[in-house]
């Protein structure tokens, strides 16, 4: 049987489990690449970076540290190597035999701290969790695989990052003004700037935010033309292409069709999609603002009322299953008892109304308010030997919004 080729030898060699700067120095030793005065200099450096190395995580005078060091040291030989030559055995071994053995464990030292000194996450003045040494010791122990998957991930934030600066400088925003949240909200904001054909030559504030979303609402999803005509700056750096694009996808196929869709409320639409956009700080003016953006459905049938008396008489409505109204005529009452007698009361839409449309700042109390309510509503309105219904509208004038004629219902106890 003949002897395998170089070239079989480093295929056979992919499947040696030993560390790569071993299978490296094998391989160039057999081959003649390494010769004897070579793996002696191996020989005298490697302990003098092993002292160091144990020096720097602990003590050089604990074999246990000296042993830990002996493992990372062959480690970080190992990353740079593998790295720098595409995992291919012969040049690695030149690169053994042209270099010394401890300028291939900085190698892999600065692989290291390059890695570290990337972003782990998308907001640019995240600090990273570890410090360096904290960094070095989990790192300098993992594997070549390992380190090219988070090399990957925190290349894709500092990418995304730039970009999200790139659109902050257009809108006139400080870097320090998006340094804590995540690039993807401030290049989607812009993005959504442009789709609405929005004149704002700044990031929007909520108020804003809220009425970009209701006019791209009305006007209903743009057509392939307009999203065509509309879609990057011409003037995006190439390297910024690939973020603005992936996060345009994101608006059109994922927030776009929730914009236009006519049965999702208004106010919990705006309240889902805020949290994935940068909006710029706001004062008082335009928190009201806000509040009656977000909440314009429940602003239309409460008609603005706030008080007791109009909210129970929209929610008996809503669990009647008759359109709510914030007061009800005579007759409407009436109607609306037999309705209850016929269908029962419903006690989930009510609470499902509170949820979708009613501000944040109210449902904690409207929740406890309906919950109260309901067992009292059920006893009166439901009871069948109250034939007139005396019992039942005298119970709705107390506690609801009843007009007697063109007067409105006594006030409630």
């Amino acid at each position: 049987m003949s002897a395998p080729t170089a070239e079989e030898d480093r295929r056979v060699a992919v499947f040696d489990d030993r560390p790569f700067f071993e299978r490296a120095l094998a391989y160039g030793y057999r081959h003649g690449i390494i010769d004897e005065e070579r793996l002696q200099h191996i020989r005298n450096d490697a302990p003098k970076g092993m002292v160091q190395i144990a020096e720097y995580f602990g003590t050089q005078y604990l074999r246990a540290n000296i042993e830990e060091a002996r493992l990372r040291i062959v480690n970080l030989v190992s990353l740079f190597l593998e790295e720098s030559s595409g995992g291919d055995l012969a040049s690695a071994a030149r690169s053994l035999r042209d270099n010394t053995f401890l300028s291939h464990s900085r190698g892999g030292s600065e692989m290291l701290k390059r890695l570290w000194a990337m972003p782990e996450d998308s907001p640019h003045g995240l600090l990273t969790r570890q410090s360096q040494k904290e960094f070095l010791a989990a790192w300098s122990l993992r594997t070549l695989g390992a380190y090219r998957e988070v090399f990957a991930q925190r290349r894709k934030n500092q990418v995304t990052i730039s970009t999200a600066l790139w659109f902050a400088q257009q809108f006139g925003v400080r870097p320090s003004e998006i340094s804590t949240v995540a690039a993807e909200s401030v290049i989607r904001s812009a993005l959504l700037v442009r789709l609405a054909a929005s004149k704002l030559k700044r990031m929007p504030s909520v108020g804003e935010f809220a009425d970009i979303l209701d006019t791209l609402r009305r006007k209903g999803r743009p057509g392939r033309h307009t999203a065509a005509r509309d879609r990057l700056p011409s003037d995006l750096p190439e390297t910024c292409q690939e973020p603005a694009e992936r996060e345009l996808k994101r608006l059109l196929e994922e927030d776009l069709p929730r914009i236009v869709d006519l049965s999702l409320p208004f106010g919990k639409l705006v309240r889902e999609l805020e949290p994935l956009y940068f909006l710029r700080d706001f004062d008082a003016v335009e928190a009201e603002q806000f509040v009656v953006a977000a909440s314009r459905e429940w602003q239309a049938i409460t008609a603005g009322k706030t008080d007791d008396s109009a909210l129970l008489t929209v929610f008996v409505c809503l669990a009647a299953g008759m359109p709510a109204k914030p007061a009800l005529t005579r007759s409407e009452a009436r109607a609306l008892v037999r309705k209850a007698r016929t269908n029962g009361l419903q006690r989930e839409p009510v609470l499902g109304f509170i949820r979708s449309f009613a501000p944040d700042a109210m449902q904690d109390d409207l929740h406890v308010l309906w919950l109260e309510f309901f067992p009292e509503a059920v006893t009166y309105l439901l009871d069948r030997t109250d034939e007139t219904l005396s019992a039942a509208l005298a119970f709705l004038n107390e506690n609801c919004v009843v007009r007697q004629g063109a007067r409105t219902a006594p006030v409630r106890k």
